[in-house]
């Protein structure tokens, strides 16, 4: 017989995990006859993740550990409000303002009333999710409000991946907002860049496509978000969720550089066994044509790797003994030509 598994939502192991990756939080700090909790910061376990992908064991479903660590760095500010709102974590839904502007990384804006406007709707407007889940279903929006699952994934604190190949969005994010007195439960959609770059025109055709999904399932109220996560620069200013009933309203979020959860070297770590020095020796062959070129290549590897880390060295040494065996040889064929 061969095992058929499947990794289940399962909302206490997230909520236990959630405690364990807050930092100070001190909820499991002495359990029963003084068992410690193995409580850690984010940063912490996001080194964990960059050690495991390094092996090459396991990798990402679609290769690139971006949209992880975008779901890591959404998880982490929620977590956060969520300890500084219910220090018990019994309530887990946060404020989409605050949340906002946790994202945008704004210190000065901690009550999210730069973030979000829309008045009360926008003001009212709560998140909620734990965990991120992989769905591999090919639902379209329109069914899924139908079904109510919005209203069930928020309820559950789940958000989930989208499936592979889905064009316009990677993520999706469930919201509650009241309008009328009415409760009223509504997608965010996500895409997650992970780029060095992205213009302004890329940035707003990501955005147009996942408006387009709004228009194609007939669904008059949500979001879109952007989410730029390994920039080199991030220096663009934070933009409102102009977040209301019966409209659709789009935000880009740019994680900052260095980020106090580890989300952006989680982005841009390596996935290959060995980290960048496997890197640089796969590219071994191509490293001698770039020796000999008359222009100097810039940025062959990641935009964090320092001059002092080992793969940079590599490199210049693979490319310093190009050049001196093309100098060489040069020297040669010219000692041949004046015999």
């Amino acid at each position: 017989a061969v095992a058929e598994i499947a990794f289940l939502p399962d909302p206490v192991c997230a909520w236990l995990a959630m405690s364990q990756m807050i930092k100070n939080c001190k909820l499991f700090e002495t359990v029963g006859t003084g068992l410690i909790g193995f409580n850690r910061c984010p940063s912490h376990w996001s080194k964990q993740a960059i050690k495991i992908y390094s092996t090459g064991l396991s990798r990402p479903e679609k290769g690139d550990p971006g949209e992880v660590a975008a779901a890591f760095y959404m998880l982490a500010c929620g977590d956060e409000l969520r300890y500084q709102l219910k220090p018990d974590l019994t309530q887990l839904s946060v404020p989409l303002k605050q949340w906002i502007a946790k994202l945008q990384g704004d210190k000065n804006n901690e009550q999210g009333d730069k973030s979000v406007t829309g008045g009360g709707v926008g003001t009212d407007a709560r998140v909620n999710f734990i965990q991120v889940c992989r769905d591999y279903l090919r639902y379209s929006l329109d069914e899924i409000q139908d079904a109510g699952l919005f209203k069930h994934w928020y309820l559950a604190g789940q958000a989930f991946y989208a499936y592979s190949s889905c064009p316009a969005y990677d993520m999706v994010v469930p919201l509650r907002y009241t309008f009328q007195k009415k409760l009223h439960y509504v997608p965010m959609l996500v895409s997650v860049k992970n780029r060095l770059y992205y213009s302004p025109n890329e940035r707003t055709s990501a955005l147009e496509a996942m408006r387009r999904v709004f228009e194609d399932a007939k669904i008059a109220t949500g979001a879109c978000m952007l989410l730029l996560i390994g920039l080199k620069n991030t220096k663009r200013e934070s933009r409102e969720l102009n977040f209301s009933h019966n409209d659709i309203s789009t935000v880009e979020i740019e994680v900052p550089t260095g980020d106090d959860f580890g989300a952006t070297d989680l982005a841009t770590c390596s996935t290959c066994v060995g980290g960048e020095v496997s890197e640089v020796m796969a590219s071994h062959a191509s490293l001698a044509l770039l020796a000999q070129g008359k222009v100097k290549a810039k940025h062959l590897l990641r935009c964090k790797t320092s001059d002092n880390d080992k793969s940079t060295k590599l490199l210049e040494e693979i490319k310093a003994g190009y050049r001196n065996i093309d100098h060489a040889s040069s020297t040669d064929t010219n000692a041949r030509s004046n015999a």
